[in-house]
């Protein structure tokens, strides 16, 4: 069941080395200016790493991608908009076929719902790369003025979004 006003962000998967607290408030920066009441995180992947590369390694075997996919199917029933923010480093390897799967079943998913979509500068960045993106972009710009600019409506992934 659709929940009225949630924000789903879709990132790629859990920090092991911190609260993702930084993340979490750069979404509700994002949650404020589309009027959502409530935001909430799922990721493309389940299990935790330090660094966004290690998902190449960690992500060989179906299992974690699996896993995830539990828990979005779950948090995509509540979701009235999602938010791709899941980077745009595409894993090696392995991971690669894992990571392309799980965007094609989520953009299948998306589609079948009809769920908006968005992202910021068209493209499904990390909010932690979100500064960077709008200073370039708006140079003469606070950040908070800049973010509004840069969330933009995007159509739902592919699985070669995140290939740069």
């Amino acid at each position: 069941m659709v929940h009225a006003n949630l924000l789903l962000a879709i990132g790629s998967n859990p920090p092991s080395r911190t609260s993702g607290l930084r993340t979490l408030n750069r979404l509700q920066q994002a949650r404020d200016f589309l009027e959502f009441d409530d935001v909430r995180l799922a990721n493309l992947f389940s299990t935790a790493s330090y660094r966004s590369g290690e998902v190449s390694e960690l992500g060989v075997d179906p299992e974690g991608w699996l896993t995830a996919r539990r828990l979005l199917e779950e948090e995509l029933e509540d979701a009235a908009a999602v938010l791709l923010a899941y980077g745009s480093q595409t894993p090696l390897g392995p991971a690669r076929l894992h990571f392309r799967e799980q965007l094609a079943w989520l953009g299948t998913r998306l589609v079948a719902q009809g769920t908006p979509t968005w992202w910021v500068g068209g493209a499904p960045r990390h909010p932690s790369r979100w500064q960077r993106y709008t200073h370039r972009t708006y140079p003469d710009l606070t950040y908070s003025e800049a973010l509004p600019l840069s969330i933009e409506p995007c159509p739902p992934p592919t699985p070669l979004q995140g290939a740069v």
